[in-house]
């Protein structure tokens, strides 16, 4: 073993420990990176539990303004809301996948009492035979309705022009602008229920997925390639040193060990030589 530590210091072994050490530098921080993800799954899951099947609140309990932020700990919050559906304001977002078939979110706004809209999202309908837009779109109750949703933060902006009555993201500051008036900005509701409920209605859209994925795996496994890089560093210099000891020349090229005093050297095997050109033609003709 000590020859083996000996042996790293050489330029050879300095150079592969270097190597080595930053190699498990980044294993080290790819570890880290997959586990940073594998916690905020577990966080987010944690949040969808807890607020997915609470009981509704009043949406003054959750977002105090329209212009309020929403809180990350008050995602998927069921709440309670009393209004007018803006049929005019209806909004299809594009491309929305649902079990394999691409088709559209139907957004509208909600008018409530206190003269501010709030979005609602109120499910998915299959794109038409034009693929573009959908064959239709139910509308949404008339008059008076109550409804519950589960709250949810707006998503970020595409740099792209939507057809018109569509949106590529359900881009907060642009459905405002189509809503009108005051628009809560901060979050909107994606439907659990509404009443009175109509005859026909866009398809609910799916619980949030709750798989964690291999993240954490991942991370085992990089940590794993850490210790083990280390490991084969280890076994490699001493492989070396045992060879150097057995008078042998190891991976880095270093010559072997010199005869011990008073030990005649082995003697070399005699090359063979090859024949002439004047033999081969003896050979030949002999």
């Amino acid at each position: 073993m000590r020859s083996a530590v000996l042996l790293l210091r050489e330029p050879f072994w300095a150079r592969l420990g270097v190597a080595v050490v930053l190699l498990a530098v980044a294993f080290f921080f790819l570890g880290r990176w997959q586990l940073g993800r594998h916690e905020a799954k577990v966080a987010r899951n944690d949040v969808v539990l807890e607020n997915y099947s609470a009981t509704p609140v009043p949406l003054d309990a959750v977002l105090a303004t329209p212009a309020s932020a929403l809180p990350a700990d008050r995602q998927w919050t069921r709440v309670r809301l009393r209004g007018r559906y803006e049929a005019a304001g209806q909004t299809l977002v594009r491309n929305r996948p649902l079990d394999g078939t691409f088709g559209f979110e139907v957004v509208v706004p909600l008018r409530l009492a206190s003269g501010a809209a709030f979005l609602v999202d109120r499910g998915w309908v299959p794109a038409g035979e034009k693929v573009v837009e959908p064959d239709a779109v139910p509308a949404p109750p008339p008059g008076t309705v109550e409804v519950v949703v589960r709250v949810r933060p707006g998503e970020p902006p595409l740099d792209r022009t939507p057809p018109p009555g569509q949106e590529l993201r359900i881009d907060l500051g642009r459905l405002a602008l189509r809503a009108g008036g005051t628009v809560y900005r901060g979050a909107y509701g994606v439907l659990a229920a509404e009443q009175p409920a109509p005859a026909v209605a866009p398809a609910p859209l799916p619980e949030p997925d709750l798989d964690l994925g291999p993240h954490l795996a991942y991370a085992v496994q990089w940590w794993i390639g850490d210790v083990a890089a280390f490991g084969l560093l280890g076994y490699y210099a001493l492989k070396e040193a045992r060879v150097r000891a057995a008078g042998g020349r190891g991976p880095s090229g270093s010559p072997p060990k010199p005869p011990e005093p008073g030990r005649p050297p082995k003697p070399a095997r005699p090359r063979r030589r090859e024949p002439s050109d004047e033999e081969w033609e003896d050979a030949a003709t002999g």
